[in-house]
C-alpha cells in the first residue's frame, strides 16, 4: 500500500513538471532565425548597421541580422505588407496611407521624436514672403504622401487656409529641388538633410518649421505576423536604435562623417542637420502618440488623399510587456 502511494505521489509529481515545463515553453519568447531589416540612406538605421551593436545583442538569440536597403518609402511598406522586410522606418503618412489601402499588415511598433526646426516650408533668401498668407496663389512644391504634405496642410490650416489656396506642385525631392532653384516654385517643403544642404547652399530660409505646427512623428513599422510572433526581438531593434541615437547625439561630428560616405552629401550638411535632429525612439505608443497620429489620418481623409477613413489605433502593437 505505501509502495502504491509513493508510486502514485512520484508520477503526480512528474505530470505536474511536465505541466508546468510546457506552460514556461509556451510562454517563453520566440525568436527567428533571421531579422530583415529595412532602411534608406542617411536615417539612424546606417548608424545601427555600423555600429554592429544589432547583431551582437541578437546573436546569444541565434538571430542572423539581415540589411535591405530602400531608395525610397513606397517600395519600403510594400516590403513589410508582403512580409519580406521584418521592421522599417517610414514617415507618419506612409503608414495611412497603407491602413487605407491594400496593405493592411502594416503595423507600428515604435516612433521617433516628433520633427522640429528638421522639417520646413522654405522660400528663397529673395522672397518677400513673411507668412503663409504670402503663399496665396502661390506654387508650392511638395512630395505626394509624404511627411511634407502633412505639415503644408497643418501649416494652412493654421493660417486658417486650405490646399485651395496655393498651386500645389507635387514633385519629388530631387525634382522639388531644381524647381525651387530655377524659381518654378515660391516655397518648396523639404526635411533635413536637403534642407540644410539648400539653406547653405543658397541661403533659402524656413518660413514656417514643424515646432509651430501640430505633433508629427516617424514611425517603425513591421508586419503584423512577425510583430505578433516575435515582439523581444523588434523590443530589442528599438532598444538598439534608442542606444545608437543617444551615442549620435553626443558624436556629432563622427556621425556627420560616417552619413556622408553613405549619402555623398557633403560633413558640413550633416552637422547643421544632425545638430537639430530630435533623438530619441519610443515604444509603445501611447494615447497620445496614438491620437497625433490619427489627426494626420484624418486630415489625410479630410483632403480625399486616401479613399477611407482610418482608426490609427487598429494598426498598433503595444510592445509594452517586452520593455
Amino acid at each position: 500500500m505505501m509502495y502504491s502511494k509513493a508510486k502514485w505521489l512520484l508520477a503526480t509529481t512528474l505530470i505536474a513538471l511536465v505541466g508546468l515545463n510546457t506552460a514556461l515553453a509556451d510562454t517563453a519568447p520566440q525568436y527567428p532565425k533571421e531579422l530583415r531589416v529595412g532602411y534608406q540612406k542617411g536615417n539612424s538605421l546606417v548608424v545601427l548597421k555600423n555600429r554592429g551593436t544589432l547583431e551582437k545583442a541578437l546573436s546569444t538569440q541565434g538571430v542572423k541580422v539581415i540589411w535591405r536597403e530602400f531608395a525610397f518609402g513606397p517600395p519600403l511598406v510594400e516590403g513589410i505588407n508582403s512580409g519580406d522586410i521584418d521592421i522599417g522606418f517610414v514617415g507618419a503618412t506612409p503608414p495611412v496611407i497603407a491602413q487605407a489601402g491594400a496593405a493592411p499588415d502594416v503595423t507600428y511598433v515604435g516612433y521617433s521624436e516628433p520633427y522640429k526646426d528638421n522639417y520646413a516650408i522654405l522660400v528663397p533668401k529673395a522672397s518677400s514672403a513673411k507668412s503663409l498668407s504670402d503663399l496665396k496663389g502661390k506654387r508650392v512644391a511638395v512630395a505626394k504622401g509624404s511627411a511634407g504634405q502633412y505639415l503644408l496642410i497643418a501649416a494652412l490650416e493654421q493660417a486658417n487656409l486650405t490646399l485651395t489656396d496655393i498651386d500645389e506642385a507635387y514633385l519629388g525631392y530631387s525634382e522639388g529641388r531644381a524647381a525651387f532653384e530655377r524659381g518654378d516654385v515660391q516655397a518648396w517643403v523639404v526635411p533635413d538633410p536637403r534642407l540644410a544642404d539648400t539653406e547653405l547652399a543658397s541661403g533659402a530660409r524656413p518660413l514656417i518649421t514643424a515646432r509651430t505646427l501640430p505633433v508629427q512623428y516617424s514611425f517603425y513599422i513591421a508586419p503584423r505576423p512577425f510583430a505578433e510572433r516575435y515582439p523581444e526581438t523588434l523590443a530589442t531593434v528599438l532598444n538598439e536604435l534608442n542606444a545608437t541615437e543617444l551615442y549620435a547625439k553626443d558624436h556629432i561630428d563622427e556621425i556627420a562623417r560616417l552619413l556622408s560616405e553613405d549619402t555623398k552629401v557633403p560633413v558640413p550638411v550633416w552637422q547643421r542637420a544632425l545638430a537639430r535632429q530630435p533623438w530619441g525612439v519610443h515604444f509603445p505608443l501611447g494615447d497620445k502618440v496614438i491620437a497625433d497620429q490619427q489627426q494626420v489620418a484624418d486630415a489625410f481623409f479630410r483632403h480625399q488623399l486616401i479613399p477611407k477613413p482610418v482608426h490609427v489605433a487598429d494598426a498598433v502593437i503595444n510592445l509594452e510587456h517586452v520593455q
